[in-house]
């Protein structure tokens, strides 16, 4: 299909991993092990489902390794647990552990293979080729039917409002899984340039308003030497998410709007963004994608850098403004070294 691009961690339970939503705040012992609210500590008086619930307080701390000592307990008093089997499946995966996150998520795929798309997007991440391909698709068919039932549903209005309930826009971000691997493992396949484009239009005709499949698009264009659709895909990309953060940056959004949560797209994605604006031209844009990243974070050397390459492209009316940002590169780069070994 061309060149082979990076493959990338975008639209996954972020590799990103799906993270479970609680309303109890965590509260941690100094054991290193599961502990009860209980006088008496014996984890047979607890119910699988409370000692996930006690896990999944971890989880909303990032305390991945004390979550997965609850899910541990929890498949010691029913290894068969489905609730159980998956999120610690989840929780492998996160804390490194690979091959250990495929056998829980593959028990939980015997047991309830038609209900419940997350792990076949876990495995989606952990297999390859079109194992991987196989394991998104499943996980879209089960998305798709359950939003339809969800629509159909009398409540639905209700489940808009719920946060774990499914939107067009969790479909659209798992056709763009596939996209990637089409960009990626599966490039020299045959079929990988139609298979790849079918897949972003997909997930474009189903949430217009996803950032991720037309940044996706913009690269596959670049792959074959499009520029012109490049530049086109990119901007509709970038313009749907940087507006929000510089009104955030300027005080004009709603107060309380989290500035991390003001855009799904990661800080190393809006950087990818601004790569691809610089190759295709799209200096202004690029320029404010940039500063915005380091109103964000001014520590990281790629984004310094990438400003002073804008500048120096722009000719020598900008030189000096190149050389000021790569001074300033090569400053944080000697802070805090980056493992770029280009820059």
């Amino acid at each position: 299909m061309g060149r082979k691009t990076k493959k990338t961690s975008k639209g996954k339970p972020n590799k990103s991993r799906e993270k479970v939503k609680t309303t109890q705040a965590s509260s941690k012992n100094t054991t290193g092990e599961p502990e009860t609210d209980c006088k008496n500590n014996s984890h047979a008086e607890f119910t699988v489902d409370q000692i996930l619930d006690k896990g999944e307080e971890y989880i909303d701390s990032f305390e991945y390794e004390m979550a997965q000592k609850f899910c541990r307990r929890a498949l010691e008093l029913d290894s068969d647990n489905i609730r159980a089997l998956e999120t610690s499946g989840s929780l492998l995966l996160e804390l490194g552990k690979p091959e250990k996150a495929k056998q829980s998520l593959g028990r939980a795929v015997e047991l309830n293979p038609d209900v419940g798309h997350a792990k076949y997007m876990y495995l989606g991440q952990l297999f390859d080729g079109m194992q991987a391909v196989q394991c998104f698709q499943k996980g879209i068919e089960i998305m798709t039917r359950t939003y339809e039932e969800q629509q159909k549903n009398e409540v639905a209005a209700a489940c808009a409002l719920n946060s774990e309930a499914l939107t067009v826009k969790d479909i659209s971000t798992a056709y763009c899984s596939i996209a990637e691997l089409y960009m990626t493992d599966l490039c020299m396949e045959e079929n990988a340039e139609s298979e790849c484009r079918r897949h972003l239009e997909q997930a474009m005709e189903l949430d217009q308003d996803n950032p991720e499949p037309y940044q996706l698009m913009a690269s596959f264009c670049l792959s074959k030497d499009n520029k012109e659709e490049a530049k086109t895909m990119i901007e509709k990309s970038v313009s749907l998410w940087l507006p929000k953060l510089q009104a955030k940056a300027q005080g004009d959004a709603a107060d309380d709007l989290d500035p991390v949560n003001t855009t799904d797209m990661s800080y190393s994605t809006r950087i990818s963004a601004a790569q691809i604006l610089i190759e295709v031209e799209s200096m202004k844009m690029a320029s404010d994608v940039l500063e915005s990243l380091l109103d964000e974070d001014e520590g990281v050397v790629q984004v310094w850098y990438l400003l002073g390459w804008l500048n120096y492209l722009q000719g020598e009316d900008y030189h000096c403004n190149a050389r000021f940002y790569l001074n300033k590169a090569n400053q944080v780069h000697k802070k805090t070294p980056s493992d770029d070994q280009p820059i």
